[in-house]
């Protein structure tokens, strides 16, 4: 097998067979400490970030988000969760860890590092270290054991950075009641919300419409466009051409073996009896007598099934009898899942707490863990790597064209020798679709960033990679007022809704600040008031929904001071909130969960604290950034 491995450590096979433990450092570092030196993006107190670093950690960061987000993570998101910034930072604080690891003279001894690579379960065979493992995990990442150990060495030295920082950090008990205290009051509030949409017969006049024009110009704007041409090489046409041997399924298979392994599986059914993680004491004892006692009529004998669709308070099983169907131990909260795999086909257990409550769990079948067997699972592993192949593929082939179209000044002309189809798009701005281009985003940006005439390098969007090349560009420009001046009209109408929603939620703020009760100036005007139940201060508010400023007021109130000194804008219109009551947070349940949250709030210390060691080392360091590489 070693062997084999050899012959391979250059075919885009290695390139798919990535362990988890060298996740971590391409995480760091990218796929070589031999990345190209020219393409620096930042210094770090003398020390460059190269681009092919920065491409490491942020596809390592961007596959993250997307199993996080799933389908969610769209362009717009990726924008607003600042990506490359996030990643730059990354690496710039990793940076200055280590070198202040070499500022305090840390070192790392080579039977401590020793002990830390045994330890990893990826160079272990049946529970002990095996140096063949090791080194054939190692050479199919193309990756040597001097530049492992010295990137392993790199992460012990940071923790010993932490530890040194943070490991005397502690939460005394009165800091963890003040902080319980503090995150668990809770306010509700009465309140009336003045919204836009309730003043009619708003008129708008020529004059008021010039003048609003006059006043708002920018908005109006048409901002610029650019029209492209672009070659295409599309994944799917490299992968139907790709060509997976036999020995390169078993290759994969014998490297990836636990991908394919079938978990242990149990189908059961559940009664629950809902009470959450804060209820009180006796909610939580009333809920447990009652699942105690249907529990004696499941043991008796009686229907499980019918029980679950009498009692159980989960609406998502409760008319399927309380059916959860098959599901692997993770699928389910630790207490549940626990249980559930403890127990035999047919067996029904005591009563389970969880977040959710109390449970009564019958198993009903049991499907044991299953080691993969390569017939089974050889077709989906060619599928996987004839699209990495072709993925691999494609990319060589993208950068021979960019090569031609550079060097012609066009990909026209490279266009025909090649045969490949040159497709031109209609103007477009950069927030605006693209026609034909999933993801426009990313294509526009990288069409705006050129100058006209000018061939970009490869971009690889989720169907292929695209060589683009500007065609035209055009200017922002402001319409004519006529072209526009129906729109104009009802923005301006709009406008003078929230100025009229605005001034009588003034009005009657007013007359409470001249002492009159909440009530009294609800019926002096003729409002109306709604109120919320309790809240906290995370959250959305009942009724109201998630508003951050209402939310913070809120919790600034007191009996003294009842109402805020202004209004609030919210999404439905412009509020006046008044405390209703105020409940303070329980102490006995605090003891309860004393352990855990002391625990939760020392973790946050600790993230606070590294998070002002790195401000602090950021603002006594020298760093400096490429221009324009975070635009």
């Amino acid at each position: 097998m070693l062997s084999l491995m050899r012959k391979h450590a250059q075919s885009w096979l290695i390139k798919v067979t990535l362990g988890a433990i060298i996740v971590v450092f391409i995480f760091w570092y990218g796929y070589s400490s031999q990345g190209r030196k020219g393409n620096q993006v930042a210094m770090v107190n003398g020390s460059p970030i190269f681009l092919e670093e920065f491409r490491g950690v942020y596809d390592q960061m961007l596959e993250g988000y997307r199993r996080q987000f799933g389908n969610r993570l769209d362009e717009k998101l990726i924008q607003s969760l600042n990506l490359k910034k996030q990643a730059l930072d990354e690496i710039i604080h990793r940076r200055l860890l280590l070198q202040e690891a070499d500022r305090l003279k840390f070192q790392v001894p080579d039977k401590e590092l020793l002990a830390v690579i045994q330890q990893q379960p990826a160079f272990q065979r049946n529970g002990r270290f095996d140096p063949r493992v090791y080194e054939r995990v190692l050479m199919s990442n193309r990756m040597t054991p001097e530049i492992f150990e010295e990137r392993q060495k790199q992460e012990l030295l940071m923790e010993k950075v932490q530890g040194f920082y943070l490991g005397s950090l502690k939460v005394s008990e009165a800091e963890a009641l003040e902080a319980y205290k503090w995150l668990n009051e809770k306010v509700s509030l009465e309140y009336v919300v003045f919204k836009p949409e309730e003043y009619s017969n708003i008129e708008a006049s020529e004059e008021e419409i010039q003048a609003y024009f006059s006043e708002h110009k920018n908005v109006y704007e048409i901002p610029p466009m650019v029209k492209a041409q672009y070659l295409l090489l599309d994944f799917k046409a490299f992968e139907a051409m790709a060509t997976v041997s036999e020995e390169d399924v078993l290759t994969y298979f014998d490297l990836n073996r636990q991908d394919f392994a079938t978990p242990k599986k149990v189908k059961a059914r559940h009664i629950l009896f809902e009470v959450g993680p804060d209820a009180e004491p006796e909610a939580v004892d009333e809920a447990r007598k009652k699942a105690a006692d249907v529990l004696a009529q499941a043991k008796s004998g009686k229907d499980f099934a019918k029980l679950a669709e009498k009692y159980s308070d989960d609406p998502g099983s409760r008319e399927k009898g309380g059916d959860l169907g098959f599901f692997t131990k993770d699928r389910m909260v630790k207490p549940f899942s626990e249980a559930a795999f403890s127990m035999k086909t047919g067996e029904i257990s005591d009563l389970v707490r969880s977040p959710f409550g109390w449970h009564i769990i019958k198993v009903e079948a049991i499907q044991e863990a299953k080691k993969p067997v390569l017939a089974e699972v050889s077709e989906q592993i060619e599928a996987r790597l004839s699209k990495d192949a072709g993925k691999s593929t494609a990319f060589d082939r993208a950068e021979e064209i960019y090569e031609a179209c550079y060097e012609a000044g066009s990909i026209s002309d490279v266009a025909k020798t090649n045969q490949l189809i040159l497709h031109q798009t209609e103007f477009f701005s950069q927030d605006g679709p693209v026609k034909g281009i999933k993801e426009a985003k990313k294509f526009a940006e990288t069409a705006f960033a050129l100058a006209e005439d000018v061939v970009s390098e490869p971009l690889e969007l989720s169907d292929g990679y695209y060589i683009l090349q500007p065609m035209a560009k055009e200017p922002a420009t402001i319409p004519a007022l006529e072209s526009i001046k129906e729109m104009v009209r009802q923005d301006l109408i709009q406008a003078k809704k929230k100025d009229l929603a605005k001034k009588g939620a003034e009005e009657f703020l007013n007359v409470l600040k001249e002492g009159a009760s909440f009530q009294e100036a609800v019926s002096s005007q003729e409002l109306t008031t709604e109120t919320t139940d309790f809240f906290g201060r995370s959250g959305a508010i009942p009724e109201i929904g998630f508003e951050r400023d209402i939310l913070e007021a809120a919790f600034l109130l007191s009996s003294s001071k009842p109402f805020p000194g202004s209004v609030l804008r919210g999404q439905q219109g412009y509020y006046v909130i008044h405390l209703k009551d105020r409940q303070e947070a329980d102490q006995k349940e605090f003891e309860n969960k004393k352990s855990e949250f002391t625990s939760n709030l020392l973790r946050q210390k600790r993230q606070r604290t590294l998070g002002e060691l790195l401000g602090l080392l950021r603002s006594k360091s020298p760093i400096t950034i490429e221009e324009g590489f975070l635009d």
